[in-house]
């Protein structure tokens, strides 16, 4: 099965130079957790994900998440959003995005999921514009209504 018949045509994306307290609002309405980032041309030069964001606001907060060090408060988090809240996507995004083809395999993705750890992964065409976007759960959903799952139980 081929990546086309399975992702989501969805183009919800943001331009690079979107305020983040933006992309948040875009994130929240869409309920996605990453965003693909276009440049003005709308080719992909990007992807910014709520990880990205929470780093950006306290870049020392996953570190605090492997040691015993105190979590910084919920007022430190929201304080850390509003000083980086007008600040462009571009500058927390990551730049060189994992991005699959329409006609990549399935199990191409599937692997990229596991070995990137990733919730979604954004399908662009050769010529780099984004055609659309795989979450696991299309993947999962395509698998299982293919009768793969079922024959397997």
């Amino acid at each position: 099965m081929k990546a086309h018949e399975f992702m989501r045509k969805d183009l919800t994306s943001v331009d690079a130079e979107t305020p983040i307290s933006e992309v948040i609002y875009v994130m929240e309405q869409s309920g996605l957790s990453s965003l693909p980032v276009l440049d003005d041309e709308g080719t992909l030069v990007g992807v910014i994900s709520e990880r990205d964001i929470i780093r950006a606001a306290l870049p020392s907060y996953f570190d605090m998440l492997h040691s015993t060090a105190i979590l910084p408060n919920l007022n430190q988090l929201g304080r850390s959003l509003e000083r980086i809240s007008q600040r462009p996507a571009s500058e927390f995004m990551a730049r060189d995005p994992v991005v699959v083809r329409p006609s990549d395999e399935d199990l191409q993705v599937a692997q990229l999921f596991i070995r990137r750890r990733l919730k979604q992964i954004p399908v662009a065409n050769e010529a780099g514009y984004l055609v659309g976007v795989v979450r696991r759960i299309d993947l999962l959903n395509q698998l299982s209504r293919g009768g793969i799952l079922r024959d397997r139980r």
